[in-house]
């Protein structure tokens, strides 16, 4: 089977990178050329149009930044519906609204084409080993087409039904993992405060009743105080918007995500947008008066 992938940033790469490592034949797009140029080194082929995709194959996986990149390759002149022919499959994968996705899924509908909702949990790294999980909703049957594709790339797949639940569940998912960072930012501020060493706190915590994969992987992270990003505080900002969009639709109410949302709008505010949203950490250490892991820079106002 060959297979186009449409926006090649981190996620993206690793999801050619894994493909032509299974043996797949690759077609690349990107708006920025060069990041296409950097992958036909490692095998996979350029297009310089998106329509160019559809030349080479029948399935498009798509990882984009946000809502209006997805409108934009998806929808704008040139895009992705407009040039596929009928009966290709797309699987979308970024986390988005649903506002957004069922303008897509509209459009497809119009033409004959297939469209999956994909959102993805898991990082660079879990792609790259195979291990990402697909939280995919939509119609079933292009489900089980898309099937020994994405089981080349993640190790689990949760069907959680039509229309545009996966947009939902990969949300309140996000929202989930947010609440948990800043409780885990609480739990080691509080214990450090105490004179407790953080290995030992995040020991505990990993070994206890509430602990989880999450606290596991974070673990080393944060004993080193290590703050590169797999997913930026900005980037969590922006999901808990979409998430608070939803709940405001349906008139769900969400204060911890709520409270969450303006701890980690203000990290960013204090030049920690770019850093692994574990910067939640820091920022509570500076709200604290205590050391702070990373350098944070207080607004004016604040001070």
């Amino acid at each position: 089977m060959e297979i186009s992938v449409a926006g090649l940033g981190k996620m993206g790469t690793a999801l050619v990178r894994r493909l032509l490592a299974q043996g797949q034949a690759v077609t690349v797009w990107d708006r920025r050329a060069d990041r296409a140029e950097t992958l036909a080194t490692a095998g996979a082929k350029p297009a310089a149009r998106l329509a160019d995709l559809w030349r080479a194959s029948r399935v498009v996986m798509t990882f984009l930044s946000d809502d209006e990149a997805v409108k934009q390759v998806y929808l704008g002149p040139g895009g992705l519906v407009e040039t596929a022919p009928a009966g290709v499959l797309l699987i979308e994968m970024s986390t988005i609204s649903p506002g957004a996705s069922g303008l897509v899924a509209s459009a497809a509908q119009g033409r004959a084409l297939h469209y999956l909702r994909c959102p993805v949990s898991g990082n660079p790294g879990v792609l790259a080993s195979g291990n990402l999980a697909f939280i995919v909703s939509g119609d079933r049957g292009a489900l089980e087409e898309a099937r020994p594709l994405l089981e080349q790339v993640g190790s689990r797949i949760y069907y959680v039904g039509e229309g545009e639940l996966a947009r939902v569940m990969k949300l309140a998912v996000n929202a989930m993992l947010a609440a948990n960072a800043q409780m885990l930012a609480e739990v080691i501020t509080l214990c450090e405060a105490s004179g407790a060493d953080r290995g030992a706190v995040l020991e505990v915590v990993g070994g206890s009743a509430i602990g989880s994969p999450f606290v596991k992987y974070k673990t080393d992270a944060l004993v080193g105080r290590k703050y590169d990003a797999t997913f930026t505080t900005a980037m969590l900002v922006k999901d808990l918007r979409l998430a608070q969009g939803v709940a405001t639709a349906l008139s769900v109410p969400l204060p911890v995500t709520d409270l969450v949302a303006k701890l980690a709008i203000a990290s960013c505010e204090e030049g920690l947008g770019d850093l692994d949203f574990l910067a939640l950490l820091p920022h509570l250490q500076a709200m604290a008066r205590r050391p702070t892991d990373v350098p944070v820079c207080i607004p004016a106002r604040e001070a």
